[in-house]
């Protein structure tokens, strides 16, 4: 009866934080924590002309650069996969007009064929990119080549290289990091991995995805009940699990192997989060009936309180520059707002949640859902004071949970729109919008992968 008792403190204690009224009643299993984007709206009478207009841009009538990936016309599997990553990756970018593969001129394309740069050319293509791989003994060798036409004949990028041949997959996406970086002056960031949580029967597990929406995979035990995954240095992935209703804690999954983290705290840890350079870890803590930021070094040490402005904080973040935002409230009122520095920068009257930064061309962004009554939640842009407030969503459904490409171009969360719920994928330069994975959770999270060795 204890641990139901600490579970339901936990259930209790995030409510207040997010608006919630939570019954006293306890299951056989663990009662699901409460979604922080089903959180109110706050004041009804809030004008939604504060969240700014809408971004309308990406109109079909828009000119994109015609972009040609060579098809190919070989059967390894090899260098199926790796064009298909390549195209995929291109798509999801929304920057470019590729042109269709039915319209590809009569030509050679093996590995070692030349490129027929006029023929292209002659089709409009203003960049052409040929990717290509083969077997090679037990590894596989991979081929990037592109031409960006305006800069002139010779190629903007070439690269061969030889791989694992359970390494082609990523290698591809290195590929098409390198070809935008190429192509645009800025490399991409599809070489990285999304987590987020989601229900399993009757628990909660946590789910890692490449940046493609492919190779989708659960990384705990299903017997537990596991939230708010953060990834960490060198590739690692934290989150807090509960078992059979005891407080929960802290993890960190390391390949295959799920260790507890050692910290000073008795109570559930509901968040975590890392600085950009992992020398700082913020956490968000059960505190006597309430919930508190802490920030200390990276292993855990020297924790010193950081939310001294609301009773209520979670869900804490960093953004790129070093700046700590956190979504506060207070259980009074029920309402939560996101923090910056301790500094309240979202509009009052809209239940924010689920902060993100992006470190865009345009400088760093922050990212959150606002809920504008319906059960609808719309997602909004400022730069990281608030300044400048954008609309990215409206009159689609529930849209929760922002994550930001690791090379700030695209922005994935959940969407709960009637064409197709699921993850989609934005593109922060036009606008577009892109269905990912019709998989629904929480708490999305993306990373670059660790560079490769």
């Amino acid at each position: 009866m204890q641990m139901k008792s600490a579970y339901l403190q936990w259930l209790t204690v995030l409510a207040l934080v997010l608006g919630f009224t939570v019954s006293r009643s306890v299951s056989a299993q663990p009662a699901p924590p409460p979604d922080p984007a089903s959180a109110p709206a706050g004041n009804p009478s809030a004008s939604e002309t504060a969240l700014g207009e809408l971004i309308v841009t990406g109109h079909k009538e828009d000119k994109l650069p015609r972009i040609a990936i060579l098809p190919s016309l070989s059967a390894d599997i090899e260098d199926v996969i790796v064009r298909s990553v390549v195209r995929r990756d291109i798509e999801l970018t929304g920057m470019f007009e590729l042109i269709p593969d039915n319209k590809a001129p009569m030509g050679l394309y093996s590995f070692d064929d030349a490129v027929d740069v006029p023929a292209w050319q002659n089709l409009g293509a203003e960049a052409i990119v040929k990717v290509a791989a083969r077997p090679h003994g037990s590894k596989a060798e991979v081929f990037g080549l592109a031409y960006f036409l305006n800069v002139g004949k010779d190629p903007v990028y070439s690269k061969k290289i030889t791989v694992d041949k359970a390494d082609v997959r990523v290698t591809a996406h290195r590929i098409t990091d390198a070809l935008l970086g190429a192509l645009t002056g800025r490399p991409g960031g599809f070489a990285s991995q999304l987590a987020f949580a989601a229900r399993w029967t009757k628990n909660q597990r946590i789910f890692r995805l490449d940046a493609d929406g492919q190779g989708l995979e659960p990384l705990t035990d299903p017997s537990d009940f596991a939230v708010a995954p953060m990834w960490g240095p060198n590739g690692s992935l934290f989150f807090e699990s509960s078992h059979d209703y005891q407080p929960f804690q802290l993890f960190e999954l390391q390949g295959k192997a799920i260790t507890p983290v050692k910290l000073s705290f008795t109570t559930s840890i509901y968040a975590v989060a890392f600085s950009k350079d992992y020398s700082k870890m913020a956490v968000a803590v059960a505190e006597g009936g309430k919930s508190s930021i802490y920030v200390g070094l990276a292993d855990g040490s020297g924790m010193t309180k950081a939310s001294t402005s609301t009773e209520l904080a979670t869900h804490p973040v960093f953004s790129p520059t070093g700046k700590l935002a956190w979504i506060g409230g207070d259980p009074t009122h029920g309402s939560q707002r996101v923090y910056v520095d301790g500094k309240a920068v979202s509009p009052a009257g809209f239940g924010a949640s689920g902060p993100t930064f992006c470190d865009t061309e345009d400088g760093v962004k922050l990212v959150y859902s606002v809920g504008v009554g319906n059960d609808r939640r719309d997602l909004v842009m400022s730069d990281d004071q608030g300044r400048g407030m954008a609309r990215l969503t409206q009159g689609q459904g529930s849209n929760t949970y922002p994550a930001c490409s690791p090379d700030g171009r695209l922005l994935a969360f959940f969407s709960t729109r009637k064409s197709q719920p699921g993850i989609y994928m934005m593109s922060l330069k036009r606008y577009t919008t892109q269905l990912l994975t019709s998989k629904i959770g929480e708490s999305l999270r993306w990373a670059a992968l660790p560079p490769a060795k």
